[in-house]
């Protein structure tokens, strides 16, 4: 089964699709039930943990990370709770790292660490019976060494901004070099984020980050926040897949892969273009593989209006698990009419 999130907004689809790998039939466009808590908008990365589904749902007025059951043979995932979702001042302002997330990595079954785009951080997230913490002061051990008390992050920032004043942000945390691992991030002329943090993963006891306006991805150690350090990419890079040892990008229309490394001792990521063309004018979502065939959305898209885009599935080869991917067999798997955030194949 593959499940499908959207980009949304305007009159874009604001829940999962959930399709049959074999016939390509729809099961449902409404796979999630409605949430006790809050509501489902621009939804974002999906991942499973502790038996359980996690969905970002990435609505600003939202903001808030939701666990479901897995799919039944229908495409349906009942509600279980709400993980983590934004606080907020009497004005409305954001006091905690939460807002507008977009990517989920699991580290075992109780941290998880949720990017978010309008703070520009990723935050640390305990879990207890499918519910989420931060805590007072929960930046990382790295943080708090290069900026001791009385300077403040917002509570469970883990990897930090190099603007840490944002629009509808309270407070302002320190601003964080790039060279010590501060994120990239954009703004309009009123202050407001347009270009920020996008997907992240883990791997071999290191946190990845799309450090998307540095064009970038960067490394962290995930025992204390230290930065390990980064490795540039052709192209803004937003979404992550890891598959048989190797970390795959997605950059615009470009798709990139490189051997994970193994420890945190000086690690080094070297990141080679696979070879794909996407359909004139679509970028590429996130993707998902089902053993050597990978689910591939394209994005004919982005903004308020629902635009479209399709899926493609390519079988994958690899001669060793330590070179280049080669994607062949192109087929055709659905056309949308909403624009195609990421697949996750069940």
């Amino acid at each position: 089964m593959l499940l499908v999130t959207f980009h949304g907004g305007g009159t874009g689809l604001n829940n999962i699709s959930a399709f049959d790998t074999s016939s390509q039939e729809l099961l449902t466009s409404t796979a999630l039930a409605t949430p006790d808590a809050g509501g489902l908008s621009e939804l974002r990365a999906m991942v499973s943990a502790n038996g359980q589904l996690y969905v970002a749902s990435g609505g600003k007025a939202t903001s808030q990370v939701f666990c479901y059951s897995l799919p039944d043979s229908s495409g349906a995932c009942s509600y279980i709770s709400l993980v983590i979702g934004p606080t907020l001042s009497k004005k409305g302002h954001f006091e905690t790292a939460i807002s507008h997330p977009f990517g989920i990595a699991f580290d075992g079954s109780s941290t998880c660490y949720i990017s978010n785009q309008d703070t520009n951080v990723v935050a640390q997230v305990q879990l207890a019976d499918n519910v989420g913490s931060l805590g007072s002061g929960s930046q990382s051990a790295y943080l708090n060494g290069l900026f001791p008390p009385p300077d403040v992050f917002l509570d469970g920032t883990f990897v930090a901004s190099q603007q840490g004043s944002l629009h509808g942000v309270s407070g302002a945390a320190p601003d964080v070099p790039a060279d010590d691992g501060g994120l990239g991030v954009s703004t309009d002329k009123d202050g407001k984020v347009l270009n920020s943090v996008r997907d992240v993963a883990i791997a071999n006891a290191i946190l990845f980050v799309c450090d998307e306006v540095s064009e970038q991805i960067n490394m962290y150690a995930l025992a204390d926040g230290t930065f390990l350090g980064s490795s540039a990419v052709g192209g803004s890079p937003t979404h992550f897949a890891i598959q048989n040892g190797g970390l795959w990008v997605i950059a615009g229309q470009s798709l990139f892969w490189g051997q994970l490394p193994d420890s945190t001792t000086s690690p080094t990521l070297t990141l080679q273009a696979v070879a794909i063309t996407p359909p004139s004018g679509n970028k590429i979502g996130g993707i998902s593989f089902d053993g050597d065939t990978v689910y591939v959305p394209f994005q004919a898209g982005t903004g308020s209006s629902s635009s479209g885009g399709s899926i493609v599935t390519y079988d994958v080869t690899q001669s060793s698990p330590s070179t280049l991917p080669v994607l062949s067999n192109q087929n055709a798997f659905q056309t949308l009419t909403d624009t195609p955030e990421f697949v996750f194949l069940v």
